[in-house]
């Protein structure tokens, strides 16, 4: 007991007085003491250098195969691929219908232009003004407008046009040639005088006729032509050969 009152001294008085006490006593071991508590864990040390590879594993049985697993999900199109070379030819297909007859070989026989037509207005024409022949009778192609009683050329070429009408007294008659419904020029004038009796006068003309020109008959003063059952008036025109 009295070594651990000499030791708790030593304590007390402080460092240099328990040196000089502990030389003194110390060279007489004290008993262990009991083992103290653990102590609490040190931090983490830093991450050490990366070990080399390690050799490759081995099945634990090489020979074995397991069962074939489910498929999968298809996977997204792929992009698509170059052009392939032209495969070779069919083989030909079936014979058609044959197609309707075609026009003759020769193109100008395509190209028609004719028309006749009469006039049933009992009235006589206005002078200096084109006669409407307004019941046709023939109309190849509608060149022929009889609500103004003009021919309009749609193909160029050299044409041939004649009246034969019928009057009751003196008859003057123009061929007039213009475009649209321009006054045109004289081309050709034809005139019977008669007094107070019917007769029939005839005229004719060849032209040549360019696109969209116009040909009509116009009247002078003397203007007696009648268009009665049994006294026809006719104005007459046909295409002879188009322009080459």
């Amino acid at each position: 007991m009295w070594i651990t009152w000499v030791m708790l001294i030593c304590l007390a008085e402080g460092q240099l007085a328990s040196a000089t006490l502990c030389k003194t006593y110390g060279t007489i071991p004290g008993i262990p003491g009991s083992p103290g508590q653990p102590g609490s864990n040190g931090r983490d040390g830093e991450n050490g250098p990366k070990g080399d590879r390690g050799p490759p594993g081995q099945a634990e049985h090489e020979g074995d195969v397991g069962e074939k697993g489910d498929p999968g999900m298809p996977g997204y199109p792929g992009k698509v691929g170059p052009r392939g070379p032209p495969g070779a030819r069919g083989l030909p297909g079936l014979s058609g219908l044959p197609g309707p007859p075609g026009d003759s070989g020769d193109y100008k026989a395509t190209l028609k232009s004719a028309f006749s037509a009469s006039r049933s207005i009992s009235t006589y024409p206005r002078r200096e003004q084109p006669i409407r022949f307004d019941r046709i009778i023939t109309n190849e192609r509608r060149h022929y407008e009889n609500r103004y009683g003009r021919f309009v050329c749609r193909v160029p070429g050299i044409y041939y046009f004649t009246y034969h009408v019928t009057s009751r007294g003196s008859l003057c008659l123009s061929f007039k040639k213009g475009r649209g419904g321009s006054r045109g020029e004289k081309v050709a004038t034809f005139c019977d005088y008669v007094h107070s009796s019917f007769q029939v006068t005839t005229g004719g003309v060849v032209l040549k006729m360019a696109m969209n020109e116009s040909v009509w008959l116009e009247p002078t003063e003397k203007n007696y032509l009648v268009g009665i059952e049994g006294s026809d008036s006719i104005f007459s025109g046909f295409l002879i050969f188009p322009e080459a």
